[in-house]
């Protein structure tokens, strides 16, 4: 299969400068960082390429968003956000900053329960890692998502929800980079 455009060639040598994370304290192992801006390239590069991680914002201090072979930004992706304000819920893409969405939450009279530390912070990124929490009436960022969609090895897309799917979306909602 030929490798789509926006990936590097499958050449184990180095393409591109160290990777580091956002204070510079920790070198990823690889070099290879190609960018999906849409959710066809991210279900394209899903299923051309044998091993990849997603990288986030870069703000995890250690090797859990670590690859050896591929690592997808999903920094550029679609940003189209949508809120339901009866239902009270938003619809948003993997790679909005907790910095986004709040600014669109406050500008239409919402907030969230409980915030990233920082603005830069994805919201798939710290859901996926049970960022911040404040207590068990101010639960991490994890606990105010209801559903969720990923792309799977095949480059299906998967959706579960917290109401049709139970263990199985909680396991998946914080899966600390096991799930893609």
């Amino acid at each position: 299969m030929e490798s789509p455009s926006f990936l590097p060639s499958s050449s184990p040598v180095p393409v591109g400068p160290p990777l580091l994370n956002w204070a510079g304290n920790y070198r990823y192992s690889t070099t290879r960082l190609a960018q999906a801006d849409t959710t066809e390239q991210v279900r394209e590069a899903v299923r051309a390429t044998d091993q990849l991680k997603v990288l986030g914002s870069r703000h995890c201090f250690n090797g859990i968003a670590d690859s050896t072979q591929q690592l997808l930004a999903l920094g550029a992706a679609e940003q189209s956000i949508s809120l339901d304000a009866d239902a009270r819920t938003v619809t948003v893409p993997a790679s909005i900053t907790y910095g986004q969405l709040a600014l669109y939450l406050h500008s239409r009279g919402f907030a969230l329960h409980n915030l990233a530390s920082l603005p830069h912070i994805s919201v798939a990124g710290a859901c996926a890692t049970a960022t911040h929490g404040s207590g068990i009436g101010h639960g991490n960022l994890a606990t105010a998502v209801r559903a969720m969609e990923m792309v799977l090895a095949s480059g299906e897309i998967w959706g579960l929800s917290q109401e049709n799917d139970g263990d199985e979306f909680r396991g998946a909602i914080v899966h600390l980079g096991a799930l893609g």
